[in-house]
């Protein structure tokens, strides 16, 4: 099963992915793998690769593959909590750090720079019976680790509608809708 997570990522189109059997395995994205059979690895950003995420279960060989390749931080983020890949970058809150660390925004410069030291590749591989619940916590655990960031999904009141109220000469809610937004920080190390 292939997610795309933005319109920028591609599906990659290699024989790998367009069929599965014994004699062709699927490949790992990482050039030097490590010794475990299950294991989980982030490596810099490879330049040759669009974007993309790919979810791969090999019942034969007991292995779930999973491969986020070239991504920001924020989109690592996404995947693990199981949010779309469209998620607006508008309703993602940056606190106590550098916005562009995590997300891209004008004020980041120019896109291709910022792509070389803010983008990375992450792989891990389970038992194939593993369920998304699992894996997607096995994911935050990873990035909570190397990134050391508290990200955590908030419900926030919204306005939705509005109107001049004439008696008070000011605009008022009418009503309200409650959205999602994502909050980053940096942990607070104990020593």
């Amino acid at each position: 099963m292939k997610t795309l997570l933005l319109e920028r990522f591609k599906t990659r189109q290699t024989r790998e992915f367009q069929s599965h059997n014994r004699e062709q395995p699927l490949k790992s994205i990482l050039k030097i793998k490590p010794r475990e059979r299950y294991y989980s690895q982030f490596i810099p950003l490879l330049e040759d690769l669009d974007s993309y995420s790919c979810v791969v279960r090999d019942e034969h060989a007991d292995v779930l593959r999973i491969s986020l390749v070239n991504m920001a931080i924020y989109e690592f983020y996404l995947f693990a909590f199981g949010l779309s890949g469209a998620f607006p970058v508008s309703r993602i809150f940056v606190y106590n750090c550098d916005r562009c660390h995590y997300v891209h925004d004008q004020e980041c410069g120019d896109l291709r720079v910022w792509k070389k030291t803010h983008l990375y590749c992450y792989e891990l591989t389970l038992p194939a019976a593993t369920e998304r619940e699992e894996y997607q916590q096995r994911i935050l655990n990873d990035l909570n680790t190397r990134f050391h960031l508290e990200v955590r999904l908030e419900k926030e009141q919204v306005v939705s509608d509005i109107y001049f109220n004439e008696m008070m000469g000011c605009p008022a809610a009418t009503s309200w809708h409650e959205q999602t937004v994502m909050t980053i920080k940096p942990m607070v190390m104990m020593s």
